[in-house]
């Protein structure tokens, strides 16, 4: 029992310092970052948008266009609510999406779709407690 004890202990000794010699992530070190609307027909809100296409068109099962309600970018990272509906709006409307996109590279990625059901936490709990360095004017829409 000492032996294992011991090998607990020096493995936390080991492996301790470690972490704390590890580049720390800088939490909230987008904190300072201005969150801003890009302007309708930009370039940066049409590649926003694109980015979460294809990813709603899937669960949706057919063409979409997105209906904004909300698009906020700061730093590399945006957070958009839209709504999907069929091309037109003549069609199919389909439950708004909140999502969490980061540029990397010069490209947009999906990052998550926050959950919408019923007894899911609010979408910017979500987000924050898995992206702890998210600028936290993304948190508050």
């Amino acid at each position: 029992m000492r032996r294992i004890v011991l090998a607990l202990s020096v493995f936390a000794l080991i492996t301790g310092p470690a972490a704390l010699v590890s580049a720390p992530e800088p939490a909230f070190a987008q904190a300072g970052c201005r969150a801003q609307t890009p302007a309708p027909g930009t370039l940066q809100r049409a590649s926003i948008l694109n980015a979460l296409r294809p990813h709603v068109e899937a669960m949706a099962g057919e063409d979409i266009e997105f209906v904004v309600q909300s698009m906020r970018v700061a730093c590399t990272w945006a957070r958009v609510i839209v709504r999907p509906q069929t091309p037109g709006g003549g069609g199919n409307r389909y439950e708004s999406v909140d999502a969490l996109l980061e540029n990397r590279g010069g490209i947009w990625r999906l990052r998550q779709i926050a959950c919408m059901e019923v007894g899911c936490d609010p979408a910017a709990d979500q987000y924050a407690a898995i992206y702890p360095n998210l600028p936290r004017a993304l948190l508050f829409l």
